[in-house]
């Protein structure tokens, strides 16, 4: 047990440590954690090409080295092989005169490890000879680490047994290749300030920008908080790259926001001014009810305009509530299919007297066998709208057609008229929220109609569009998906 808490106690202070570090690091902007993992980064390829090269380095030194001691080795045992120890003495005396020789030890020892001749003309130090002598003995040839000696050198050795009992040793102190080192040494060390300065500059710099459109997306942000004017962009004209097109959804939402208050603001606008009318005349007929509390009759009177009254504005409300549901894709849909002609005859029912008593033709011509799979109190709905406005903008004498058809895998259904139509300029509009056309504002409405339409048919993945002309009429076209050709393709899966 005694045991095992230093343990855990080390390991929770290493956690502890690294928990801290990561909290430092979270804490930090991203500018700054930009820089530091570049300079990070920068310096660690910097070191690692140092070390790469500091390495290979160490090798080519130390090829040649390898090559001459073992040259000598095997001159020498030539020499050995020819004369014994004596011949051996007498050609170390002949290269008294060649400077390298001059670098190299040679040692001949017995099988036992008893030194029998040792050359040092390098003056190899006591404690550089020990290591020397207390390697193993190869059985053919073999090379002996030996690493630094005292004075800091590189020391290498190279063994090959000449006989049974006898084993030449020949060392050599690597001055040369330890002043090359200890230049390269100095080198890293006096560079290693500058490229650290020149990684923070660099990274720095990179951040400050790549960081550029977030810093403007944060100014764009506070100066819409602070003056609340959504018309303000964050410029990204000469940007590129994932921040470029962030700061595009951001603009681009901008704008999308800005519609959705300016016509979140006309809504109202428009709602106050459709509700005022039922809701003055509500408090009307509740005051005039009030001034004639003794009145039987005109307190039902006031009751049937105040119930009215109520309609409307009921109606209003759960039209903007119908077309929020829809566009929004919350709307609920019964579907089944329905066929079209029975919807056509269902609107032609309510609307057939209504366009009798403007003096309006009423025609029907769909064709049986068209189907479409919809919520038939929706669709009947759209049809509804459609076929009222029709004859509301028709004038006497008129006509106002309801037709189907089948186009490849849609049915389509129309509602002509040739009544006072709609201009080219308002007709992208007439789809919007209590969007109303000059030609209709004499005619009674809330505007919510063909909005209403447009999300009906949309919510049952169908389309709707208007062709028209001012003074001579308008075509309103329903496409909805053929039930049997949909069927088919359920069936088919």
């Amino acid at each position: 047990m005694s045991s095992a808490s230093p343990d855990r106690s080390t390991g929770s202070v290493l956690r502890g440590a690294v928990e801290r570090v990561r909290h430092q690091w979270q804490a930090q902007t991203l500018g700054v954690r930009l820089v530091a993992g570049y300079a990070v980064l920068f310096t660690a390829s910097v070191a690692l090409l140092a070390a790469l090269a500091y390495g290979l380095l160490i090798y080519f030194l130390q090829q040649p080295d390898r090559a001459f001691m073992e040259a000598q080795a095997q001159e020498l045992a030539v020499a050995y092989r020819q004369g014994g120890a004596e011949a051996l003495q007498a050609t170390l005396d002949d290269a008294a005169s060649d400077e390298r020789r001059q670098e190299v030890l040679v040692r001949l020892l017995d099988d036992a490890g008893r030194t029998l001749l040792l050359y040092n003309p390098d003056n190899w130090r006591p404690a550089d000879l020990d290591a020397l002598r207390g390697r193993p003995l190869p059985d053919d040839a073999a090379w002996i680490p030996l690493g630094t000696a005292e004075d800091g050198d590189p020391l290498a050795a190279y063994a090959l047994r000449l006989s049974p009992d006898r084993v030449l040793q020949v060392g050599m102190d690597a001055d040369l290749r330890a002043d090359v080192l200890n230049s390269m040494q100095s080198v890293f060390l006096t560079t290693a300030v500058p490229v650290i300065l020149l990684a923070l500059l660099g990274g720095t710099l990179l951040a400050y920008r790549a960081l550029r459109p977030a810093r403007q997306l944060v100014r764009t942000f506070q100066a819409i908080i602070e003056t609340g004017d959504v018309h303000t962009r964050a410029p990204a004209d000469d940007m590129r790259g994932e921040f470029a097109e962030m700061v595009h959804l951001f603009n681009r939402m901008l704008a999308r926001i800005e519609r959705l208050v300016s016509g979140m603001r006309d809504t109202l606008d428009h709602v106050a001014h459709d509700l005022r009318t039922p809701m003055t005349r509500l408090r009307g007929r509740a005051e005039l009810a009030l001034r004639h509390a003794d009145d039987a009759d005109a307190l039902r009177d006031a009751l049937a305009d105040t119930l009215e009254a109520s309609d409307a504005v009921l109606e209003t409300l759960n039209a903007i509530m119908d077309v929020a549901e829809a566009e929004t894709g919350a709307m609920q849909l019964q579907r089944e299919t329905v066929p079209v002609d029975e919807l056509a005859r269902d609107v032609a029912e309510v609307y057939a007297l209504v366009a009798d008593a403007k003096d309006i033709a009423f025609t029907v011509r769909v064709p049986p066998g068209l189907h479409v799979h919809v919520d038939r109190s929706r669709m009947r709905q759209v049809l509804a709208n459609l076929v009222d406005n029709a004859i509301k903008y028709t004038p006497a004498g008129g006509h106002v057609t309801l037709r189907a058809f089948r186009d490849t895998s849609a049915v389509g259904i129309t509602v002509e008229d040739d009544g006072i139509g709609i201009d080219a300029e308002a007709q992208p509009r007439i789809w919007d929220r209590l969007y109303r056309a000059d030609e209709s504002r004499s005619e009674q409405g809330l505007g919510l109609g063909l909005s209403l339409v447009k999300a009906i048919v949309e919510a049952h993945r169908g389309t709707v569009n208007v062709e028209s002309t001012a003074g001579t009429g308008s075509t309103f076209t329903v496409c909805l998906p053929d039930a049997a050709r949909a069927e088919g393709r359920v069936r088919q899966t």
